[in-house]
C-alpha cells in the first residue's frame, strides 16, 4: 500500500529496468538512449535542425480502477480503528522509440520487448519508494489494444502515428489521505431460531 505518489514510483520502477536493460546492450543502434516519462509528443518537440530527438517515451496515457479488488474490506489496524479504503488501479503506458533511425527505433522496441518480458513482475529491490519492497508486487503485461485504439491516442496527441507498445501495469493501491475509523469489532454474536411447525 502507498500514498498517491505510487502513481509516479510505477512510471519510474519502469525507467529504472529500461535504464538498466538499454546501457547494458551491445547493439551499435544502442548508445545511452535516456528514458522519459514524457510523452512521445515532448520528447519530438526537443528535436533541433542540427540534432534530432532520441529517447524511450514511457508515456501514462491511461489509469483504470480495478473493478475486482474495489469491495475489499477496510483494514483493522487495531482492535478499535479500520483504515478507509485504498484506491485500487490499473495504470496503462504508451511506450515509443524515439529515434533519428528506423533502425535504431526497432532496435530499442526490441530491447523493450525483451527487458519487460524478462521482468514481466516487478518487486523486491527493483521498486522505487514509496513501493514497499516487502509486500508490493508490480505485474507488466503487453497488450495489444485494436489499432482503432491506438490511433485515438496518437489523435489525442496530434501526432502523426509512429511505432509503439501498450503495457498494462497492475496492481497499485493508492492510500486514502484519511484519518483511520474508530470502529468497535463484533465481540459477540446472538442466534435466535424458531421451530417451524407443519400445518
Amino acid at each position: 500500500m502507498s500514498d498517491f505518489t505510487a502513481v509516479l514510483a510505477v512510471g519510474q520502477t519502469l525507467r529504472k529496468v529500461l535504464d538498466a536493460a538499454i546501457s547494458t546492450s551491445t547493439d551499435p543502434e544502442l548508445p545511452q538512449v535516456p528514458t522519459t516519462l514524457a510523452s512521445p509528443k515532448e520528447v519530438r518537440a526537443t528535436t533541433t535542425t542540427t540534432t534530432p530527438a532520441s529517447a524511450l517515451s514511457i508515456w501514462l496515457y491511461q489509469v483504470k480502477r480495478n473493478p475486482d479488488l474495489l469491495n475489499e474490506p477496510p483494514r483493522r489496524i487495531s482492535p478499535d480503528q479500520v483504515l478507509a479504503p485504498d484506491l485500487p488501479v490499473d495504470l496503462y503506458y504508451l511506450l515509443t522509440p524515439v529515434y533519428k533511425s528506423t533502425e535504431g527505433e526497432q532496435a530499442l522496441l526490441g530491447k523493450v520487448l525483451q527487458a519487460l518480458n524478462d521482468n514481466a513482475i516487478l518487486r523486491g529491490s527493483s521498486l522505487v519508494p514509496p513501493l514497499d519492497p516487502t509486500t508490493d508486487e508490480l505485474r507488466v503485461t503487453l497488450e495489444a489494444p485494436a489499432l482503432e485504439d491506438l490511433t485515438r491516442v496518437w489523435t489525442a496527441l496530434e501526432e502523426p502515428y509512429q511505432l509503439s507498445v501498450s503495457y498494462h501495469v497492475q496492481l497499485v493501491r493508492i492510500s486514502s489521505g484519511r484519518e483511520p475509523v474508530q470502529s468497535s469489532p463484533v465481540l459477540t454474536r446472538e442466534l435466535d431460531s424458531d421451530q417451524v411447525v407443519a400445518a
